[in-house]
């Protein structure tokens, strides 16, 4: 041995210096001078045997052998773990990380682990936007009910009747005008009368309540009996009905009264009932709108509630014409009377919604009416009714035409495009 005898520590730290310095050779003669001195070092182990490994890849010959060293006496779970903190910082386990110089001196070379196969990113797909749907707009549509090319029939019904209310309440002033009641309702039948829209082969009826007497639900009168349509007569007796102070509204007794003014009436009939309020002498005049109507389609009974102002009473009145398989119409001024009135003359119809909700009404043969795409119910008041479902596209037309079948009139319905 030399004079010169180191100690451990200094052995470790030169072992460790040359290890650092990748100076294989030196570093194993200092592990295993160290190894052959000391054993409080267990760690040298696997330092030498990692040195000896690098040494033999280095292509550089071996020291010569020394002897063996003596096997470390620390417990085995201490060495197994101070083997383990080596091997996470040593080059050994190079196939998980780099090895990290414990000082700092010449760079440590490292071994760079063999390329293994990298997935390249799949880039995520493009994905185009799916456009908001676009709302179309709505364009109304048009009905046009009319006859049909070449044909020519009968408009107005071959018996009316009208009954006119001529109870006290028509003597108040009709709101919105200097007149009263009766007075407007006399000039709305004068312009029906004079308008032509009833037909000359028409045999017409005129019956009164209220106009002679007050308080008394007996007040029953035929102002024109069941006689040809002659416009000056009629207009004479339109004249001449005023409504008396008092004067009830019997009106389920009007109707039963209509029945036996109408006995020989043949073909299609109508009654019209204009009226300002309701039954004021406990008659049922729905039972009797209904019993006029029994077992036949040529009958009608249209009500016309005037100046009413109140739906509850509205409605009560609509029940009479719904069982009297007619029409029913609100008339708040002088020319909604008019107008209702002339409807319930000429050939019309209603289109309601599939629930049966009011929509528009209008006149055979007249212009076209407007309405908004959907599904709907055609009602032509023809002698017998006519029945018809409808769908107006977007923007499109419905033309009905009329023609004179066997039994009464037939409807075609005919799409087109605008």
């Amino acid at each position: 041995m030399s004079s010169y005898d180191p100690n451990p520590e200094e052995l470790y730290r030169q072992g460790l210096q040359q290890y650092n310095r990748a100076d294989w050779q030196g570093a194993i003669i200092s592990f295993t001078s160290l190894q052959n001195i000391s054993d409080q070092y267990p760690e040298v182990e696997d330092l030498l045997a990692d040195a000896r490994l690098k040494f033999q890849f280095s292509d550089a010959e071996l020291p010569p052998a020394l002897p063996p060293p003596r096997r470390s006496r620390v417990l085995p779970l201490l060495a197994l773990i101070a083997a383990l903190l080596i091997i996470g910082g040593s080059v050994y386990a190079v196939y998980a990380w780099n090895a990290q110089p414990i000082v700092a001196a010449a760079p440590t070379p490292t071994l760079t682990p063999p390329p293994t196969a990298t997935t390249q990113p799949t880039a995520a797909p493009t994905l185009t936007p799916t456009p908001a749907p676009t709302d179309v707009p709505l364009i109304a549509g048009t009905v046009v009910v009319t006859a049909a090319e070449g044909q020519t029939f009968v408009n107005t019904p071959a018996n009316i009747e009208i009954i006119v209310d001529a109870s006290g309440s028509m003597l108040a002033k009709f709101e919105g005008s200097e007149k009263a009641r009766w007075e407007v309702a006399q000039e709305a039948l004068s312009t029906l009368v004079s308008s032509g829209t009833i037909a000359e082969q028409s045999a017409v009826v005129v019956r009164t309540y209220g106009r002679r007497r007050g308080n008394d639900c007996n007040d029953l009168e035929v102002a024109q009996t069941l006689s040809r349509f002659n416009a000056e007569a009629l207009q004479a007796v339109v004249g001449g009905i005023k409504p008396a102070v008092g004067g009830m509204t019997p009106l389920a007794a009007s109707l039963r009264a209509a029945s036996e003014d109408l006995q020989a009436a043949e073909g299609s009939t109508v009654v019209i009932l204009v009226t300002d309020g309701l039954e004021s002498c406990n008659g049922d005049p729905v039972a009797e709108a209904a019993n006029f109507v029994k077992d036949t389609d040529q009958r009608k009974v249209h009500v016309i509630g005037f100046a009413l102002g109140d739906q509850e009473a509205s409605d009560k009145l609509r029940q009479i014409a719904e069982q009297g398989q007619g029409l029913y119409f609100d008339a708040n001024n002088s020319a909604q009377l008019t107008d209702a009135l002339r409807q319930t003359i000429v050939l019309s119809y209603q289109i309601t919604t599939p629930a049966g909700e009011p929509v528009t009404s209008g006149t055979v043969g007249t212009a076209p009416v407007e309405i908004q795409p959907g599904e709907y119910k055609l009602k032509i008041n023809a002698n017998p009714a006519i029945e018809k479902d409808l769908v107006v596209e977007n923007g499109g037309n419905v033309v009905v035409s009329l023609r004179q079948g066997f039994g009464g009139l037939v409807a075609e319905v005919d799409q087109q495009e605008r």
